[in-house]
């Protein structure tokens, strides 16, 4: 019932600090026993990481999300820890989740492995500051998941 709430409030475009609220339950649900609570919560707060309103919200429970990503033993919920690491990526936190990205993917799962590359090259190519980091991000996706690029 909390998640269809939750849910109606995102879908609903609601008021900024409903959005917020959401956010931090949401956050709690990420530390929770439970797989499905976990794999739940991460994809709500994807729904919300594209709000302007949330986003901020949503940023703030990076490392949990990054621990999940790392730690998990569900691969449905490592994956949406990665939906959601791209979904909250932004140009303040992009150089440091395109890492973490990076050297998660040398033990990654194979399932999820050529979803990753996609998305690390896309962050890479769309928060590049300088050119050198985003030559050196695509030289260390070609070494460590070669295999996985496509042209």
């Amino acid at each position: 019932v909390l998640f269809e709430a939750i849910n109606l409030i995102i879908h609903n475009d609601s008021e900024p600090n409903l959005l917020v609220r959401a956010c931090n339950q949401l956050g709690q649900f990420l530390s929770n026993r439970e797989t499905n609570l976990r794999y739940l919560a991460l994809e709500s707060m994807c729904n919300l990481a594209t709000s302007d309103f949330s986003h901020e919200a949503v940023k703030k429970h990076k490392e949990v999300v990054i621990l999940s990503m790392k730690m998990e033993k569900d691969v449905s919920v490592r994956q949406q820890a990665v939906d959601l690491l791209y979904a909250m990526c932004d140009k303040t936190n992009a150089e440091e989740i395109v890492q973490e990205m990076l050297n998660y993917l040398e033990t990654a799962d194979y399932s999820i492995r050529e979803e990753m590359v996609l998305k690390v090259a896309i962050l890479a190519e769309k928060y590049a500051l300088d050119f050198t980091w985003y030559v050196d991000v695509i030289l260390n996706l070609i070494r460590i998941a070669g295999d996985y690029v496509s042209e």
